[in-house]
Formats: structure tokens, sequence, C-alpha cells
């Protein structure tokens, strides 16, 4: 009894190790695998420069939203004293 529980699960074992193995391979030299994924035609500095950017017109955004709230605030802030 033993040894047929144990066969089934050597074989749901091997079962899931093939499927691990087709949905998350394994890549023993990265580095040369991410150099290939690597387009040439970018640049570090260029991509550094793209985040930057993005970064800014989030800032930028950010600041203009958050004016406009302070900005709201004060007139209903001024609506209510009136009253």
């Amino acid at each position: 009894m033993r040894k047929v529980i144990f066969r089934i699960r050597e074989l749901v074992w091997w079962f899931v190790a093939e499927l691990e193995d087709i949905l998350y391979p394994y890549i023993d030299d990265y580095d040369n695998y991410a150099d290939a994924l690597r387009s040439p035609e970018i640049d570090d500095i260029s991509e550094l420069r793209d985040q930057l950017q993005a970064a800014f017109e989030k800032i930028e955004r950010l600041q203009s939203e958050m004016i406009h709230v302070q900005n709201t605030q004060r007139r209903q802030a001024n609506v209510s004293k009136s009253k």
C-alpha cells in the first residue's frame, strides 16, 4: 500500500514539475537572456530621461490638482462664511 501511495505521489510530483518548467522556465545564464531581450536601439540614458520626464509630468499634474483642490476649499470656506 505504501508503495502505491509513494508512486502516486511521485507521479503527481513529476507532473507538477513538468508544468512548472513549462510555466516558469529556468534560465541558467540570465545576463545573456536579458541582453538578448533588450533592443540594441534602447540607450540607458534615454531610458532614464524618459523615466524622469514621466515623473516630472506626474509631479506637475499632482501640483495642479492640489492647487485646484485648495482653491475649491477656499471658495467653499468663503461661501460658508458669507452665509
